[in-house]
């Protein structure tokens, strides 16, 4: 009987311990159901994340990069105004800087201009001056006293002298020359008694003897570096005049 009751304990401890084992797997099974479904709702909730997050992401991309084509669009407007500015802005200086030189060489063509009319003012003014001989120049070329001069010339020309202070032109010489050679007055026949041929020659080829002391002075001064200037103001004569006998001599010397 005994061992027929320990038999009966030992089932029903085993029983119980089945019934309790069976429990605790029910709670564990349903444990991991509960586990399983959040881990899936977990997934889920992850899965739609992630979506969202690339919708959001595909969107603020694509939105970027509408910006960055708009960006460089303006950068190209950009570029091209500041090409048109630089080319209107080129052409604009290029006009002034033409307009200013139109102006300067107008300037400067008048200034010259100006400068050329006084210089040829002066030239006409120095050259009426410069060519005149005063009486008592003129009878030391000819060998004759001043007052013989005067006598011949207010005798025998329609020139009325005073003085030996007087000047007389390049063609009034010419008048004289010529009436000495007509009529020699009486000292400049004692004085060239000589021979009538020489008197001639004397009294023809003296005016032109002048000249050629002229012209000989002005190639000695630019021979010895003057300039045409300079030597005006050594002879005392016009710069055209000075310009035309260098100019012959350049010509004879080709």
């Amino acid at each position: 009987m005994v061992i027929l009751y320990l038999l009966v304990f030992l089932s029903l401890t085993i029983s119980i311990v089945n019934i309790f084992l069976m429990i605790r797997l029910g709670h564990f099974l349903q444990e991991n159901d509960a586990t399983q479904k959040n881990y899936e709702n977990l997934e889920e909730d992850k899965n739609l994340f992630l979506a969202r997050f690339q919708k959001i992401t595909s969107t603020r991309l694509r939105a970027l990069d509408n910006k960055i084509e708009l960006v460089d669009q303006l950068m190209k407007d950009l570029d091209d105004a500041y090409a048109k500015t630089f080319s209107l802005l080129t052409d604009l200086e290029r006009k002034l800087d033409s307009h200013k030189w139109q102006e300067f060489e107008s300037k400067v063509q008048h200034t010259k201009r100006e400068e050329d009319e006084k210089g040829n003012n002066n030239q006409k003014e120095t050259i009426e001056k410069d060519d005149r001989v005063r009486v008592y120049e003129l009878s030391r070329k000819l060998n004759m006293s001043s007052k013989e001069l005067i006598d011949f010339i207010n005798t025998n020309t329609d020139l009325d002298v005073s003085n030996h202070l007087v000047k007389l032109t390049s063609e009034e010489e010419k008048i004289i020359f010529e009436k000495i050679k007509e009529d020699p007055p009486v000292s400049s026949k004692k004085e060239t008694n000589v021979s009538n041929v020489n008197v001639d020659k004397g009294m023809s080829t003296d005016y032109s003897n002048y000249k050629y002391d002229k012209t000989n002075k002005i190639l000695e001064f630019f021979k010895n570096g003057y300039t045409p200037q300079e030597i005006a103001k050594e002879l005392k004569i016009g710069v055209g005049e000075i310009m035309l006998v260098l100019s012959l001599f350049n010509d004879k010397e080709k």
